[in-house]
């Protein structure tokens, strides 16, 4: 089963993928069942992967910098 397959959900990279292997088993019918799109189909799962991967970490590195500004708040200037 994979991820939902969404143009607005993924990079450019991974949409091109996504259509080459829709291309590929609408028509490969026959083939598929050989295993003829499963390089395809690999290739986009590694591109999902690095996907969330970079989400991850952007999202660890906004929490760590919230953290951050929660426990260390900037001190007021009294004037």
């Amino acid at each position: 089963m994979h991820l939902d397959l969404s143009p607005h959900l993924h990079t450019e990279e991974c949409n091109i993928l996504i259509n080459l292997l829709k291309e590929c088993h609408k028509n490969m019918i026959i083939m598929n069942f050989f295993g003829y799109c499963n390089d395809l189909e690999w290739k986009m799962r590694k591109c999902f992967k690095n996907d969330y991967m970079e989400k991850r970490t952007k999202s660890r590195e906004h929490g760590n910098a919230m953290r951050k500004r929660l426990h260390n708040p900037p001190e007021e200037s009294e004037t």
